[in-house]
């Protein structure tokens, strides 16, 4: 699994709107400017974020992106999805018609697991557990107990 430049900034725009303070949707513009993404690439985001349900719009002089949800209510799989659309890892997992040896592959059942893990990992995160964790993501460390409890052990 590849992290792509369209997650990595989707989230980066989604962190902003849910963090600026105030009622007012916040304008592409403003988004554009402090993330330094340009505003053509953001409009293909934000077009996506809003296809999926993520975000609405409200237009004119006070317009700009809003989430529909609160942040709490959004998952990083969800986000995930909605700017990558949903990717297996291997082709036969979501599909295994696609293969002959699908019913007798060992392999498969390891790509199915890891699929499934990757899944329930980006699920246990919400945008509001970054929101409390931004101070803590400055210095590139996440917070530790956060990933034990995305990735037990047992």
């Amino acid at each position: 699994m590849r992290i792509t430049t369209k997650v990595r900034y989707g989230l980066r725009a989604l962190l902003q709107i849910a963090v600026t303070k105030g009622d007012d949707p916040v304008p592409l513009s403003a988004i554009a400017d402090s993330q330094e993404i340009s505003r053509k690439y953001l409009e293909l985001l934000v077009s996506s974020l809003r296809k999926s349900g993520l975000v609405g719009s409200r237009k004119g002089v006070r317009g700009g992106y809003y989430l529909t949800r609160e942040p709490r209510d959004i998952s990083l799989w969800e986000i995930f999805c909605a700017l990558e659309g949903r990717t297996p890892l291997v082709e036969c997992v979501p599909h295994p018609e696609t293969c002959v040896r699908a019913d007798e592959c060992t392999t498969r059942t390891i790509w199915v697991l890891l699929d499934q893990k990757l899944q329930d990992f980006w699920e246990s995160f919400t945008l509001q557990d970054l929101i409390e964790r931004l101070p803590e993501f400055q210095d590139g460390a996440p917070d530790p107990a956060l990933l034990e409890r995305a990735l037990p052990l047992a």
